[in-house]
């Protein structure tokens, strides 16, 4: 009964934590996203897994996207948990604004019950550990990153340190297999955070063996079954990244790396710290935890015994070393001997790890504050009192959002109505991600695309459109095999530069038009090429 009822205010605690931090999105859950690019480009991932499962699974990570570069899925993260999450819903009809919306409250919440999980099992104290699972759920990490769906899922971050700490104490199978199963679950939700959990799993895994001799040969068995099981699952995944990687080439890391004077810099926004934002421009070096969060860890460090915070310390350090990128010898080693590393382009991103450290240590901090208050209502009220503290810090509420239209386009309509056939939307490429969200309407091949990569194809496509629609752009269109061409008004500087192009267009003899229909702002000439 007193499992049940910690569980239930610890599900309540962070499922209303994730509405404070995301306000006012929970009044809008089917209608509005954050009002960036991204959220649009993880609607179409969604949307795009659930139509391949349905259609054909061998094609998941041909994408319909960048055509006709193959593997494009595989371009940025594919977030295949969130994507299977999501395909039963989107087969039943409702629509991708709540199905993408669900998901980032579900991510955000169920990171905190997953630190809840962690500090409870450590600290013995359901309290402490609901504050450690407030600081996770809080972190101003989520706001500068809250259009990106993938970087919320981090329930598997704690989960995976918690079937550790059980594998090595109890030298028990099951719980190394559950470790690897959970560095999976993570790797398939987040393919950054997967990697920088490999690298944590061994730093934790190998400090909990050398502090326990005795167990030290069980354990590390124990562990090496869930590498193994870990890899199992996740090698497929990784071949079409692999492949891409091979084939597109390093990414840069330099420019999200991050730098120690980052960890003082707040998101734009923040209630109490958004003013330290400005040495920084986007959002990737934005990583201040909260000097809350900052007073408790460091108490924290004199709970006893006091070998588990002392471990906590070290991967808190070594994960705010690795964030530097190249701006950290560690990271430079590895990644000269780990070629996945140097293929992730955000290594600021590795400070979650070092946000995971914090709030266990935290939860070592509210506990060795406790025990100096005398009655359970105090304590109580302590703990209370704290994440009240750590919610006003954290804030930067209201989060701006967007509305999405609920309905189809007129224009993808009438191109969903039309034979196959490769379409380009014009203007380019700024616009790519909601041209990609709405080719749900009609799933065929596009030239357009945005992801972390850009495909060489597209590249020389672009450098030719700046000329179009001359015989040199209109060859490589025909090349690429183009039959639709639609010409957005709304996105055109001025309404003459667009009627300059459309009349253009009308000019060119293979350029048939077919017509000008809505799209979800203003009118779209639709053009059948021939």
């Amino acid at each position: 009964m007193r499992f049940r009822r910690e569980w239930l205010v610890a599900s309540a605690l962070a499922a209303l934590l994730t509405v404070v931090l995301t306000w006012p999105q929970a009044l809008y859950p089917g209608t509005r996203v954050v009002d960036h690019i991204d959220p649009f480009f993880s609607m179409w991932r969604l949307e795009w897994i659930a139509h391949a499962l349905r259609t054909d699974p061998r094609q998941l990570f041909n994408a319909n996207i960048l055509y006709p570069a193959p593997r494009t899925l595989a371009y940025s993260d594919a977030a295949l948990v969130e994507g299977l999450l999501a395909a039963p819903l989107l087969w039943a009809g409702v629509g991708p604004v709540l199905v993408y919306n669900l998901l980032l409250f579900v991510g955000i919440a169920g990171s905190g019950l997953g630190m809840f999980v962690l500090a409870r099992a450590l600290t013995g104290n359901a309290s402490a550990a609901l504050v450690g699972a407030a600081i996770f759920t809080l972190l101003p990490y989520r706001v500068a990153h809250a259009m990106h769906l993938e970087l919320q899922w981090t329930m598997w971050l704690p989960l995976t340190l918690w079937a550790i700490h059980r594998a090595v104490e109890e030298g028990a199978w099951r719980f190394g297999a559950l470790a690897g199963l959970l560095i999976a679950l993570q790797m398939l939700s987040c393919v950054y955070y997967g990697v920088f959990l490999v690298i944590t799993a061994v730093m934790l895994g190998v400090g909990l063996a050398s502090t326990e001799p005795r167990r030290a040969a069980k354990a590390l068995a124990t562990l090496a079954l869930g590498a193994v099981v870990a890899l199992a699952l996740t090698w497929p995944y990784a071949l079409p990244y692999l492949d891409n990687a091979r084939a597109l080439g390093p990414r840069d890391t330099a420019a999200f790396s991050a730098r120690l004077v980052s960890y003082v810099t707040a998101p734009r926004g923040n209630w109490i710290w958004g003013w330290t934002s400005g040495r920084f421009p986007g959002d990737e070096l934005h990583l201040a935890p909260g000097l809350v969060s900052v007073v408790l860890a460091i108490v924290g460090l004199t709970w006893r015994p006091r070998r588990i915070p002392a471990l906590y310390l070290i991967v808190c350090a070594l994960s705010v070393e690795l964030s530097l990128g190249l701006n950290s010898y560690i990271f430079t080693w590895l990644s000269s001997h780990m070629t996945p590393l140097g293929d992730l382009r955000a290594l600021a991103r590795f400070s979650i790890i070092a946000f995971t450290s914090m709030a266990v240590l935290a939860a070592f901090g509210v506990d060795r504050l406790q025990q100096r208050l005398s009655s359970r209502r105090a304590r109580h009220g302590l703990c209370a009192a704290i994440i009240v503290l750590v919610a006003v810090e954290s804030s930067s509420a209201p989060i701006p959002l967007t509305a999405v239209q609920p309905s189809t386009p007129d224009v993808y309509r009438i191109l969903a109505s039309k034979g196959p056939g490769v379409v380009l939307e014009l203007p380019v490429p700024y616009f790519d991600p909601w041209y990609e969200y709405w080719s749900a309407a009609h799933w065929k091949p596009l030239v357009n695309g945005y992801s972390g990569y850009i495909s060489q194809s597209y590249s020389r496509t672009l450098d030719s459109l700046a000329t179009f629609p001359d015989d040199e752009s209109l060859g490589r269109l025909k090349r690429l095999n183009v039959r639709y061409i639609l010409v957005h008004r709304a996105f055109y500087k001025t309404r003459d530069s667009y009627i300059d192009m459309v009349l253009r267009m009308g000019n060119r003899p293979e350029l048939i038009p077919l017509g000008q229909f809505k799209d979800w702002i203003d009118d779209t000439t639709l053009f059948e090429m021939r």
